[in-house]
């Protein structure tokens, strides 16, 4: 029994928090995921359009484990920007978004959402979160312990938006 749990960070600083508490606590970077919007990553990373910084931050990232495999990515070429959307994806959701494609662009950041699995009140909250300078973090828990240990590390850290 698979579970998404869901969360809203404000800041970089606390979706890294959260990516290394998941970690601590046995979560793996294949079920974890980063969503932010296309603006946010820029702001977050300080990325340069037309310039090798993206490329120089991932080569030269200090993050470890859980944080470098998902936000490093974010800031480089390993993250999936979806065109049209603003929505920039790091992590296991890459694989789920990528194939929604155009379809995911004429549908909207919802449409986008409601085909990774969110359901369709969650995903208009999320929509504004993320329009708002705010990160999606997304945990494939594996049973019911995980995403309780999941959603108490989200809550301890002051997430929004949280839901199981």
């Amino acid at each position: 029994m698979t579970k998404t749990v869901t969360a809203i960070f404000r800041t970089r600083q606390t979706t890294e928090e959260a990516l290394r508490q998941l970690e601590v606590s046995g979560f793996s970077a294949n079920h974890v995921s980063v969503l932010m919007s296309d603006d946010t990553r820029r702001t977050s990373f300080k990325i340069v359009e037309n310039s090798k910084a993206d490329e120089g931050l991932a080569a030269g990232a200090t993050f470890g484990g859980l944080v470098g495999a998902v936000l490093a990515s974010a800031a480089s070429a390993g993250a999936l920007v979806i065109p049209g959307l603003n929505l920039v994806v790091a992590g296991t959701l890459i694989a789920g978004l990528a194939g929604l494609g155009a379809g995911a662009a004429a549908g909207g950041l919802i449409g986008t959402l409601i085909g990774a699995g969110i359901p369709e009140h969650e995903a208009k909250v999320f929509e504004k979160e993320l329009a708002g300078g705010g990160f999606l973090v997304a945990v494939e828990a594996q049973n019911s312990d995980q995403a309780k240990l999941a959603e108490r590390i989200f809550k301890d850290l002051n997430a929004t938006s949280i839901a199981a």
